[in-house]
């Protein structure tokens, strides 16, 4: 990662503030060209799956990671993946292309300090709230249920940025939270104009990904304002309370949320389901985190 020079609060502010913060965090981490080109491929007709196998193997580093998370009990596929070919016929394009997209932003945020956040930890918060958010759609019956793991395991994506480009406002926000008791949510918007979830969403959107990630990711806290994807801002919004609740890693804000029951009544989810969901979720959490750390 390259050098890193925060950006003062006051910089920062407003929306305008926003578009500068999402300026300069992407000189330091943004999805390598491998992804753009892998999309391409994907979508072009003539493309073979020995092209696309070529090109993975481009980047040994991605490889690797990826045959490991392939392999990881998340995916539980039946027999073991040990090629970049094997993965492409067995796996299937759109699971190859989100294994690429996961293992391509673990790795463009790995720079992060240590005193800044744990990042074992908010990826164990992280990849729980997708596996429960998934998992929750899928009980539910929600047809497109299978694209809910993505902007769960991404909903906080934008405490990255803002431990990057905003080190000094996370002990102040913390501070502020003791004074008032208001949530850190709140308080983001208080002092910025907007929140993490907006600066996760525009960074997303700015990586050209497309809006059923990105509006989720903005939306998560307040789920019902997000219109069409609404099923997934909810289940997300629940799993990221019960996870939360339930001290499954953390991204940095070790405090509460409250459940939005509107949420709740949406996905059709009684609270012994909920639980139930959430303890099968973190029980895959801790594999698939060092499958994350793994170099």
């Amino acid at each position: 990662m390259a050098s890193v020079n925060p950006l003062e609060i006051t910089t920062a502010q407003g929306l305008q503030g926003l578009e500068t913060l999402i300026a300069e965090v992407d000189k330091l981490v943004s999805l390598p060209d491998i992804y753009y080109r892998l999309e391409e491929a994907i979508v072009d007709p003539a493309s073979t799956t020995d092209k696309i196998a070529e090109l993975l193997r481009s980047d040994p580093d991605l490889c690797a990671r990826m045959l490991r998370m392939a392999n990881s009990v998340f995916y539980s596929f039946p027999t073991r993946i040990e090629t970049v070919e094997r993965a492409v016929s067995v796996i299937g394009l759109r699971q190859i292309r989100e294994l690429v997209l996961i293992t391509s932003v673990v790795r463009a945020f790995e720079g992060i300090p240590d005193e800044l956040v744990n990042m074992s930890t908010f990826w164990e918060h992280s990849v729980a709230v997708g596996i429960m958010a998934q998992a929750l759609g899928k009980q539910a019956r929600i047809a497109n249920a299978g694209n809910f793991y993505i902007p769960g395991l991404l909903h906080d994506i934008g405490r990255l940025v803002m431990y990057l480009k905003l080190p000094g406002l996370t002990h102040q926000l913390l501070l502020e939270r003791e004074a008032t008791a208001c949530s850190i949510f709140q308080l983001e918007r208080n002092l910025l104009g907007y929140s993490h979830t907006e600066i996760g969403a525009r960074l997303l959107e700015s990586w050209k990904l497309p809006q059923s990630i990105w509006e989720p990711v903005a939306t998560h806290h307040k789920p019902a304002s997000s219109g069409e994807f609404a099923s997934a801002a909810c289940a997300i919004h629940i799993a990221d309370c019960w996870v939360n609740t339930n001290r499954a890693g953390s991204t940095g804000s070790c405090y509460l949320l409250e459940m939005d029951q509107d949420a709740l009544q949406l996905i059709g989810i009684d609270i012994a389901e909920l639980h139930q969901i959430g303890l099968e979720a973190a029980g895959q959490t801790q594999e698939i985190v060092r499958q994350f750390m793994a170099h």
